[in-house]
């Protein structure tokens, strides 16, 4: 024989409003200055800005150094969540190898967002995710190890959203 118990319960409706923060995240490279630590054969063909005009079929070369790197503007202060590096599709994609990703709101005083071992193969994308609140104005790659090292990446995307 079973026994049925019935418990009167009190029953509580919340109404609970989620607040939920929604941007769009933009390549905020784009167009910006790029300042590279030095210039391939001092040759216009491999200039900074070539790393951040959309094109994946050029790129940005530095001559052969120690610890080449470049840094982009984004001429303002930007909440940064990704950083995506795409190596060369014609050859020498060895070249990105040992890179750090710093983030800073000024060029005396970077963050490492993250860093890729390497080396790459042709055309690979390298992505690295910062942090939350990683919040720059600049953003700067650089080869850390080796000892004649030529920076040469065909495209960088800076993905984020402005901040005041």
């Amino acid at each position: 024989m079973f026994s049925l118990l019935l418990v009167p319960a009190l029953v509580c409706i919340c109404h609970v409003d989620i607040i939920t923060c929604h941007y769009e995240l933009t390549n905020v490279a784009y167009s910006k200055p790029v300042t590279l630590s030095s210039l391939f054969d001092n040759d216009s063909r491999y200039v900074g800005s070539k790393v951040v005009n959309g094109l994946f079929s050029d790129l940005t070369a530095t001559a052969a150094e120690r610890s080449p790197w470049l840094r982009i503007d984004l001429g303002a202060r930007f909440e940064i969540n990704e950083i995506e590096v795409f190596a060369r599709t014609d050859c020498c994609c060895v070249q990105l190898h040992d890179v750090d990703f710093k983030v800073g709101e000024n060029i005396h005083d970077m963050y490492r967002c993250g860093h890729y071992t390497g080396p790459t193969v042709k055309g690979q994308r390298i992505a690295v995710f910062c942090p939350h609140n990683t919040i720059g104005r600049y953003v700067q790659i650089q080869i850390t190890k080796g000892h004649n090292n030529e920076l040469t990446p065909a495209e960088v995307l800076v993905w984020g959203v402005k901040v005041n």
